[in-house]
């Protein structure tokens, strides 16, 4: 059967010489990516940098100002302060994140030399598809990035500084953004300096030469590491400044295992709550879960025999797994988010195994452990994506649009704790807010925050109604209760539906003073 002789070879094709599947995958994964935002509810950690930078005034004061706090770097606060000139409406955010991971998805389906029947499945793994589509996150930016420096790379014509620019442009996106540049900057420098003989034979020692574009990349790199890295770390009066160190024991390297095979197979017996329960492929039970870190160290080692015939790649993806499992030990565990980037570096690694082989070295193995990642990862895909569809994420916007539609949203209005902020953004003004006494409508992380009490928070309500023909509004995650307290009464008016995100449920309160 001729025909389908011609799908299994276009199935497992390399290469691109037009546009024409690219943009069909391009358009098929665009749909997706509308309808699954559409039937999304941002959540705070997305809509709080959506409100510090549209606040901001420029770079500079991303640079230096509030942002600094909340100890992520500059690149993705600037990309959507640059977006909030021309909407400060916060539905801006999530056509910015859908035209970056259309962009990304697209360069792999062009760029990578790799089988199309593999490039294909990896638009509807979880991560791409999710967690770096679907969540509008600065993780979003990493993995573009990642992907432009990929599709630039060639073996023969390395263009040195400007991959090092790029990859100075992903450290400044994330934490994991800067640990997989560092990692990819090993491979991107392994062949610069080089022993030569003298010239004409005058004798025969050997210098070491080390090209001027090599001596410009390395300084381009580290020199945009150093400055992410001093515009990040947080304020001494930070709520996030580092603590100290932990030793690193059998039990913790045997979590960070563990943790690394999560970030490889994602995946959750009951779909419904894969994104907030962090399990993964055979950890279900009590005796898979205790085999995640042998199968961890498995996996990992088999990456690396799968990458055996470029050396620097096996470098590359080896310091790029034990830097990330240092910054899970040092500054935080992770989530989904975080142990994503085990993946994505491995996506790298495929992509560039083939372009520095020209696909003649022998790849079997890898693409089929690349295969078996996305057999468990488009599952886990399309899980989340129809478990978004169908239940709340977040009740942010149910809470704003009821306040919109009662016309209450010109009243003076508090808010506690920090999850009920993502209110104040999609109404875009400020509530006032008992844990720090300010008025704003994004939280700064300093440390002078206090755990106002309920009785200290009814009275800054009733303070605020007394101020504005006394009548106020209180909004918070909690169900506070009603009835009459001296000089108040609080009635409720408004009680949100179950959250995937179970703090960003709300109850909105009526308060008059008397």
């Amino acid at each position: 059967m001729p025909w389908l002789q011609d799908i299994v070879r276009a199935a497992w094709s390399r290469r691109e010489t037009s546009w024409r599947f690219p943009l069909l995958g391009a358009a098929i994964f665009t749909a997706i990516q509308v309808v699954g935002h559409l039937h999304h509810e941002m959540w705070r950690d997305e809509l709080h940098c959506w409100a510090v930078a549209r606040n901001a005034s420029g770079l500079w004061d991303l640079l230096t100002g509030e942002r600094r706090y909340d100890g992520h770097p500059f690149l993705w606060y600037y990309l959507l302060h640059l977006a909030s000139r021309v909407s400060r409406s916060y539905l801006t955010l999530p056509v910015v994140g859908t035209a970056l991971v259309v962009l990304a998805a697209t360069l792999w389906l062009r760029f990578a030399p790799v089988p199309r029947i593999l490039r294909a499945s990896l638009l509807g793994s979880y991560y791409l598809v999710y967690e770096y589509g679907v969540l509008s996150r600065s993780y979003t930016l990493g993995v573009v990035l990642i992907f432009i420096f990929c599709s630039l790379y060639d073996p023969y014509r390395k263009k040195l500084p400007l991959l090092a620019g790029v990859l100075a442009l992903l450290s400044a996106t994330s934490l994991y953004g800067t640990l997989v540049a560092l990692a990819l900057g090993t491979f991107l420098l392994s062949a610069g300096p080089r022993l030569e003989t003298a010239p004409h034979g005058l004798d025969d020692r050997r210098q070491l030469r080390i090209p001027l574009a090599w001596i410009g990349a390395a300084g381009l790199l580290l020199g945009g590491v150093a400055i992410t890295l001093l515009t990040t770390w947080p304020p001494p009066d930070s709520y996030y400044v580092p603590g100290p160190i932990s030793a690193v024991t059998s039990g913790s390297f045997r979590n960070l295992l563990a943790q690394y095979w999560r970030g490889m197979f994602p995946f959750a017996g009951r779909a419904d709550w894969i994104w907030t329960r962090n399990t993964a492929l055979f950890g279900q039970s009590v005796a898979g879960a205790a085999a995640l870190p042998w199968l961890g160290a498995i996996w990992f080692v088999l990456c690396l025999v799968a990458l055996r015939r470029c050396p620097p790649l096996v470098i590359a993806y080896g310091l790029g797994v034990l830097l990330m499992m240092a910054g899970q030990h040092t500054i935080y565990p992770g989530g989904w988010r975080h142990l994503g980037h085990y993946f994505i570096l491995f996506v790298a690694c495929v992509w560039l195994y083939a372009k520095q082989t020209r696909c003649r070295s022998p790849d079997r193995m890898l693409h089929a452990l690349f295969a078996a990642n996305l057999v468990v990862l488009v599952w886990t895909g399309v899980s989340a994506v129809r478990t978004d569809y169908r239940l709340v994420f977040s009740g942010a916007m149910d809470a704003a649009r009821f306040i919109r539609d009662h016309e209450l949203q010109d009243r003076p209005i508090v808010g506690n704790p920090d999850p009920v902020m993502p209110v104040a953004i999609v109404l875009d003004r400020p509530f006032f807010i008992p844990i720090t006494g300010e008025t704003a409508d994004a939280i700064v992380y300093h440390s002078r925050r206090t755990a106002p009490s309920g009785a200290d928070i009814v009275e800054h309500a009733r303070r605020l109604a007394r101020a504005s023909q006394g009548r106020a509004l209180l909004v918070l995650n909690y169900d506070f209760g009603g009835g009459e307290t001296p000089g108040v009464a609080l009635t409720r008016i408004y009680t949100g539906g179950p959250t995937i995100v179970d703090d960003e449920r709300f109850w909105i309160y009526d308060v008059r003073a008397r």
